[in-house]
C-alpha cells in the first residue's frame, strides 16, 4: 500500500459493491479456504505471467517493475487484443512469499473486475480492499474459529500484513456491522454447506 491510499476512504456502497462481488466469486467458483488466486484467474480465463518467466534483461525488469511515476510495483494487469485475454504480470522477483504473491494476483483480479482503466490512488485502495476481502471475507474468521492475527494468517494463508489488516476489518465487521447483509448471509450459507457444520 502507498502512503497516498491512506487518506483515501471509498463510501460504503463502494465496499459493499466490492464485498458482493466477491462473495459471488466464491460461490459461483465454489471455492474453498484458504483460495488459490492462480486457480481463480485462469478459471476467470485470465492469463498469469511471472516476471521471472518473462524478464530477460534489466531493462525488461524496469519497466514492468515501475508505474509511470517510478514507484515500485508488485504487479501489473492489461486486455491482449491478440489472445482476447486478460494478462495478469506478477513481480515474484522482488516478493519473498507466495502469500505475497497471491495478494497480487487478487489485486489484479480486483482492478479487472471493477473495470479500472487506468492507475490512481483511488483504484489501487479498491483493488487493495477487493484483494483483501477475497482472501479473508468478514464473515468467514468466527466461521473458521479464528480468535487471533496468526489464525487468520494460517487458517486463510495470507501474510502477516495481510492477516493483520483482515483481523482489524473482522473485529470493527462484529462490533459495528449491524444486520448481516444478503449477499454475507449466501457466503456464510456457502461456507456453512462445505464445512459440513453450523455457523457460530
Amino acid at each position: 500500500m502507498k502512503s497516498d491510499e491512506v487518506m483515501i476512504t471509498l463510501p460504503p456502497k463502494l465496499y459493499e459493491q466490492i464485498e458482493e462481488d466477491v462473495s459471488k466469486l466464491h460461490i459461483d467458483l465454489e471455492l474453498s479456504i484458504p483460495i488459490n488466486p492462480i486457480d481463480i484467474a485462469h478459471r476467470l480465463g485470465f492469463i498469469v505471467k511471472y516476471y521471472s518467466e518473462i524478464v530477460n534483461n534489466d531493462e525488461d525488469f524496469n519497466l514492468l517493475s515501475k508505474d509511470k511515476n517510478g514507484n515500485q510495483r508488485d504487479g501489473l494487469s492489461y486486455y491482449d487484443s491478440s489472445t482476447k485475454k486478460y494478462i495478469i504480470c506478477v513481480n515474484d522477483i522482488d516478493s519473498n512469499t507466495e502469500e505475497h504473491d497471491n495478494f497480487t494476483i487478487m489485486h489484479e483480479i480486483g482492478h479487472i473486475r471493477m473495470g479500472h482503466k487506468e492507475d490512481s490512488p483511488l483504484a489501487e485502495k479498491i483493488a487493495n480492499y477487493y484483494a483483501a476481502y477475497s482472501l479473508v471475507p468478514s464473515p468467514l474468521p468466527r466461521l473458521y474459529s479464528c480468535s487471533s492475527i496468526i489464525d487468520i494468517i494460517n487458517i486463510f494463508g495470507v501474510s502477516v500484513t495481510c492477516g493483520e489488516i483482515c483481523f482489524n476489518r473482522w473485529i470493527k465487521w462484529q462490533l459495528f456491522s449491524g444486520e448481516i447483509k444478503p449477499y454475507e448471509k449466501k457466503l456464510m450459507a456457502y461456507y456453512k454447506k462445505i464445512r459440513g457444520g453450523t455457523c457460530l
